[in-house]
């Protein structure tokens, strides 16, 4: 069973919630006893051993469900030099102290899940390779913007659960786990301990803490050459079982 939220980017969006609930499921089976019956146990000196049987059966159904902002879309506006020289981060948009942008609307999103079993969430941007192709106005050029350019900080609320990387997770276009349970520690829950913060950005060349965590492109968008162009493409998130934990 997998949950999905796609997110839209502008350099929208349908919100999907899976769920099922839960069921419990009883049936009875009575013994049925008639007068002769009564007679002969009473005869018996047995009437107080008269028994009933409920037969009872619990189906708990796997739950899966992510929840994701009410505005779904991301825009990053680039329109000063500095943005394309260092670019923009929505939860601190303040660079080195010398800086600070405007640029990024809704660029800090919050999550939450609710499970019956332990979960995983992964990412994807919706491209067929590693690239965006821009949507130039006049039509006459579309430049291409390399995907990892755009990435994230995810920070988790609780315990439970960790970011696969502290530092920024660039995007990619194959899936890539950003959150799982931490250790062998179970994240079967409500939405009100699984929640999550996703801080967008974008051409912020910032290096991830681990080797294996795709990291953003190490060169600035002025040093690329990306010029005044649109690019747009959607991010899909992906909610699923983790492995099974017994308690």
């Amino acid at each position: 069973m997998r949950t999905l939220i796609k997110i839209s980017m502008t350099l929208a969006a349908a919100v999907l919630f899976f769920g099922q609930v839960v069921h419990a499921q009883v049936a009875t089976r009575s013994m049925v006893i008639d007068d002769d019956d009564r007679g002969d146990l009473h005869d018996r000196g047995d009437l107080d051993k008269l028994e009933q049987q409920a037969r009872v059966s619990i189906n708990l159904e796997k739950i899966l469900q992510l929840f994701g902002p009410r505005e779904a879309g991301v825009t990053f506006v680039f329109d000063e030099i500095e943005e394309f020289k260092k670019g923009i981060r929505a939860e601190d948009p303040t660079m080195n102290g010398l800086y600070k942008s405007a640029g990024v609307t809704n660029g800090i999103q919050e999550f939450s899940v609710a499970a019956t079993v332990n979960w995983k969430l992964d990412w994807h941007a919706e491209l067929g390779g590693g690239s965006i192709l821009g949507s130039n106005a006049g039509g006459a050029r579309k430049q291409t913007l390399a995907l990892n350019n755009i990435g994230a900080k995810i920070a988790t609320i609780g315990k439970i659960n960790r970011p696969t990387d502290e530092g920024a997770i660039a995007l990619r276009s194959q899936d890539f786990t950003i959150i799982k349970r931490a250790g062998n520690q179970s994240n079967i829950g409500d939405q009100d301990i699984n929640q999550f913060k996703v801080a967008w950005r974008v051409g912020t060349m910032e290096r991830p803490s681990k080797s294996a965590t795709p990291s953003m492109n190490s060169a600035s968008l002025l040093e690329q050459k990306i010029g005044s162009e649109t690019f747009k493409f959607d991010v899909v998130f992906t909610l699923s079982q983790d492995d099974p934990w017994v308690r």
